[in-house]
């Protein structure tokens, strides 16, 4: 799974110049318990327990709940007197998927097909997402994911959209965990809509090769509401409670 080619020779260049620093890992690290639940919602999140429970350095751990502050998985709640994973309530729900429809539609009438090896990196990621899935490996599906859309915006080449399309992939990837290990409650659903998830990034492979901007417009917003449509099924099955977060003012019209 580590051996994918990076989608540019810049990013290849600046692996080779600049290894990652101690708070560049603690960054990933604690971002990755974060995504995973492993850190779950509102748990406290401070120096001395990522120092010990996850062998970090102080000043590495104390910057990385910085980085992850800016990037709005982490949040201050001062009447609590300290930082704490961001709760996930039916209000930021909400906003992180219309977030995520906004991303992919602007994405489909603007993703750039000239660009250089692009259907080879979307091939190369896809068959990683597959083989990620069959491991039902969560992290890893919801990272191969990112990347595969990342790489689509990459092709944008502007900056500020690429920040704003990370910052919403990595919100996403949250309630995607979440909404997997929940699935894998009901085997017949997990397997199907792994199957959908599968199909739908073939499809978009697909326009991609064939250069076809229209279906692209369909299929990625497509794509991004099948999130909320799970979701919603999980509250009106009444499996969604197990959350924590009532889905019920998800509409599906929106």
């Amino acid at each position: 799974m580590n051996e994918i080619t990076p989608s540019s020779r810049d990013q290849v260049a600046q692996k080779i110049i600049r290894k990652p620093s101690q708070t560049d890992e603690a960054v990933d690290l604690i971002r990755s318990k974060i995504i995973d639940l492993t850190l779950p919602q509102g748990s406290r999140i401070d120096e001395r327990m990522l120092v010990e429970q996850f062998k970090l350095g102080r000043t590495p751990a104390r910057e990385a709940i910085n980085r992850l502050q800016a990037e709005g998985l982490v949040t201050i709640i001062p009447d609590r007197g300290g930082k704490f994973v961001r709760d996930l309530d039916l209000q930021e729900v909400g906003e992180i998927m219309m977030a995520h429809q906004v991303a992919e539609t602007m994405l489909a009438s603007l993703c750039n097909f000239s660009s250089a090896r692009l259907l080879a990196d979307l091939q190369r990621i896809q068959d990683a997402y597959e083989e990620a899935v069959k491991a039902r490996n969560y992290l890893l599906i919801t990272e191969l994911n990112e990347r595969f859309h990342l790489r689509l915006y990459e092709t944008i080449n502007n900056s500020f959209l690429m920040d704003f399309a990370q910052s919403t992939h990595r919100h996403v990837r949250r309630l995607l965990v979440m909404m997997y290990k929940l699935e894998a409650g009901m085997p017949s659903v997990h397997d199907e809509q792994f199957d959908a998830n599968i199909e739908q990034h073939r499809a978009i492979i697909h326009s991609v090769k064939m250069k076809d901007q229209d279906a692209l417009k369909g299929q990625l917003p497509n794509h991004a509401l099948q999130t909320q449509f799970r979701l919603s099924a999980f509250y009106e099955s009444n499996s969604g409670r197990a959350t924590g977060v009532d889905f019920s003012g998800l509409n599906r019209e929106n």
